[in-house]
């Protein structure tokens, strides 16, 4: 899913290491112990990039010794990408002067140029957008009235720290996405802006989210602020509650009291690594999500929580004091093979939920007895590993059917297309898993019509989700799916036929799509789509470069350029068509986004957007 050269040859570089290292299949004792290979610690090249230890001087085979040269990107010729390091290690300083006051003086120095001339970063002059009837308030710039303030870069700091309490400490972020060369030693960057924290005013909780352009002089050493632009500015004010967050996180309170909490919850995927055979099917990327539904019919919403292979899957029941109970044992539905997901849906049309568990390339069909507890009743085959699940009557019989997104093909497809499961083109895969339509016959038996409905069309990508939703108001339910590497489908229901309609409407949305969600956001009666991406500030700097693929038409480079954009909102409009509404509503960037969902967070009549975001914890957060 990366898109940068260098981020690529890190990613090699690790594996590289972990071939190279020693390996270990028991626990070592609690009290510590003698590693093997203890004397290769870290190495420094390049850029002050740090190289995975384990590694030493040893030899590599010539696909690995090739990335692992590319490392630093100033030797790999990415003057852009070895630029960027040394700015956002700058921007590093800029964020401690605001965060602190009393260090604001000393972390300038070093910073600018002499001259150092810029306006304010907080204009004066806002206007109200929305939510002004709410919970929050929202205020734009509208980039024509002077920002106001300004000067030297500590008068400029100062000015925006004012915002925040005196005594606030700003959780803050700056993330340069974007680097443009100028004349001689000048160089441009674009840098997206935000800080939270309680508000001067005493008022509430302010969260400033803007865009810079920094001006940068760079002759050798650290680059040097030369100006500051503001390009974009908005506040948005949280009045009731004081500076409180609006949420809290009650996942300990809620479930500490089960043992598999400690034991096995918050034991993360490397732990289990040492410990439970790959044959299990532990994998690294840990690709699994969780179920929210009432499954014992006392009206509260519990969890079924699949899990990585080795390791139980989970069902907790919600109690009336708001605690959570592992039912796991009692439940008959604590499989330990690999398990991606799960759905919880009627399908007997008895009033209760049953499951359907996705397992390797098999989905287990569950019958709830009642009191959450489960029998299997029925096994279907999948010639890929399902990454989600969803349900609707597609054929307007009365009972509901099955669709599910298939990403990684089976052993036998893969043999088949000779990709060894690689994504093939990587921006335009067609060698994915293939997805399944079952029609339910009743009884919990399901008939694969994915060929006979025409959902075979443009079948064989790898599908994270899918979401069902009568776009065009005719009655019958249509879907849309979200793939990964590539475009998406929405394929229109005719009847209980389908037809792909995606390029036709403009919603292909050629990217790496994770989740789909529909809404109403404008509340003009038409379904809405929002589709979950990657934003990648890496891709954003390295695809505009002009040595990146440059022997490419501008088609393809385009297509490169998009996967790095973000998220999408595509807006409904009259007559069946979308409207790409993306950038202006200001939705792209939220960065590795695996989850997103339409929900009136604020209880305003308006839907407002969640996504959830993150991949790998590391000490590098450099890109996404």
């Amino acid at each position: 899913m990366g898109l940068s050269h260098s981020v690529f040859a890190r990613a090699a570089a690790v594996a590289a290491a972990v071939l190279a290292a020693p390996s270990c299949s028991r626990e070592e004792p609690s009290g510590g112990g003698v590693r093997d290979g203890g004397a290769e610690e870290a190495a420094f090249s390049g850029a002050g990039i740090v190289e995975a230890p384990g590694l030493g001087g040893r030899e590599l085979v010539g696909p690995l010794a090739d990335a692992w040269s590319r490392i630093d990107p100033a030797r790999d010729g990415w003057d852009s990408e070895a630029f960027s390091e040394a700015a956002v290690a700058q921007l590093g300083r800029l964020k401690a002067a605001l965060a602190e006051p009393d260090r604001g003086r000393r972390e300038v120095a070093g910073l600018a140029v002499e001259g150092f001339r810029s306006g304010g970063l907080r204009p004066v002059r806002l206007h109200a957008v929305g939510g002004g009837g709410g919970e929050f308030t929202v205020r734009d710039w509208d980039g024509e009235a002077p920002a106001g303030g300004g000067g030297g870069l500590a008068e400029v700091i100062e000015g925006l720290r004012g915002a925040f309490a005196p005594e606030a400490g700003p959780q803050l972020e700056a993330k340069l996405y974007k680097v443009e060369a100028g004349e001689g030693d000048a160089v441009s960057t674009a840098v997206l802006f935000h800080a939270a924290a309680a508000a001067a005013d005493g008022g509430g909780r302010l969260q400033i989210n803007a865009e810079w352009r920094c001006r940068w002089r760079h002759a050798g050493g650290a680059p040097l602020l030369e100006g500051i632009e503001l390009l974009h500015y908005q506040e948005v004010e949280r009045r009731a509650g004081g500076g409180a967050p609006l949420f809290a996180d009650c996942t300990a309170a809620v479930l500490s009291a089960n043992p598999s909490y400690g034991q096995q919850l918050l034991r993360p995927t490397d732990h289990w690594r040492a410990r439970i055979p790959r044959d299990f099917g532990l994998d690294v990327v840990a690709n699994v999500g969780l179920t929210l539904a009432d499954l014992d019919g006392d009206g509260l919403d519990d969890i079924y929580l699949p899990q990585q292979g080795g390791l139980p899957n989970r069902l907790f029941l919600r109690r009336p004091d708001g605690s959570l109970e592992d039912a796991t044992g009692a439940s008959g539905a604590g499989w330990l093979d690999y398990s991606p997901c799960a759905l919880a849906v009627d399908l007997d049309a008895d009033g209760d939920r049953d499951l359907v568990v996705a397992l390797q390339f098999k989905l287990l069909l569950m019958r709830n007895r009642g009191a959450a507890r489960f029998e299997l009743v029925g096994e279907v085959a999948t010639r890929a590993q399902t990454f989600s699940l969803a349900a609707a009557d597609y054929d307007l019989d009365g009972d509901l059917d099955l669709y599910a997104c298939g990403y990684n093909a089976s052993p036998g497809d893969l043999r088949e297309s000779g990709a060894l499961g690689s994504p093939v083109p990587f921006h335009d895969a067609e060698n994915g898993g293939r997805n399944l339509l079952l029609r339910n016959a009743g009884g919990f038996s399901f008939w694969d019509v994915t060929r006979e409905v025409g959902l075979d069309a443009n079948n064989t990508r790898f599908s994270f989700a899918a979401a069902w939703e009568d776009y065009d108001l005719d009655g019958d339910p249509d879907l849309y799916v979200a793939n990964d590497y590539g475009r998406n489908n929405l394929y229109r229901n005719d009847g209980g036929e389908f037809v792909d309609l995606a390029r036709e409407l403009g919603v292909e949305d050629m990217s790496s799509g994770m989740s789909v969600s529909w809404g109403d956001y404008n509340r003009d009666g038409l379904p809405d789509l929002y589709v979950s991406n990657m934003f990648s500030s890496a891709g954003n700097r390295i695809a505009f470069q002009g040595q990146f693929q440059a022997g490419e038409a501008d088609a393809a480079r385009g297509g490169f350029q998009r996967f790095a954009r973000g998220n999408a909102l595509f807006a409904g409009r009259a007559g069946g068509g979308f409207e790409d509404l993306s950038v202006p509503a200001g939705v792209t960037m939220a960065r590795w986004a695996w989850g997103s969902r339409f929900a009136d967070l604020d209880n305003d009549g308006w839907e407002d957007i969640v996504a959830a975001n993150g991949f790998v914890t590391a000490p590098d957060t450099g890109d996404l």
